[in-house]
């Protein structure tokens, strides 16, 4: 599956409308925008896999995640996402990673209870190891 092409700031991926991805070249900025209300776990490790493609052979060491279209996530693509995808792209220079979630007090609550669910099955990982911080606006994540 090749989704990569290259615009205007870079390089696109094509990922059938539910993850828009722009990388920045000159900033070594992946911007992943959801387009969706929800994205399932194959489609999710399907996406990211392709995204991973672009780290891996390009310079990007920031990645801004929008998520404010999402309503509900998927645990085992989070779990998958953050103990496999995460551990494999910091290999290749990427440790920061800049979210924006959705106004949405239960959605944010949810993703508290993701990330607690993680750490009680997978000790061993740490979201210190990571740079993440949110922001409320793509503006403000690229430039922090």
């Amino acid at each position: 599956m090749d989704l990569i092409k290259q615009s205007k700031f870079g390089y696109k991926l094509d990922a059938a409308s539910k993850i828009d991805v722009e990388y920045i070249a000159q900033k070594g900025i992946l911007i992943c925008t959801c387009n969706a209300s929800f994205i399932t776990d194959k489609d999710f490790r399907d996406i990211f896999s392709e995204i991973g493609e672009m780290v891996k052979h390009h310079s990007v060491k920031k990645l801004i995640f929008d998520k404010r279209s999402l309503k509900v996530f998927d645990q085992p693509s989070m779990e998958w996402y953050h103990i496999v995808w995460k551990k494999e792209m910091k290999q290749y220079g990427l440790k920061s990673y800049r979210k924006i979630l959705p106004k949405d007090s239960m959605f944010v609550k949810s993703v508290e209870i993701g990330r607690a669910k993680i750490l009680a099955k997978y000790p061993e990982f740490s979201f210190e190891e990571y740079d993440i911080q949110y922001f409320s606006s793509v503006e403000e994540a690229i430039e922090q």
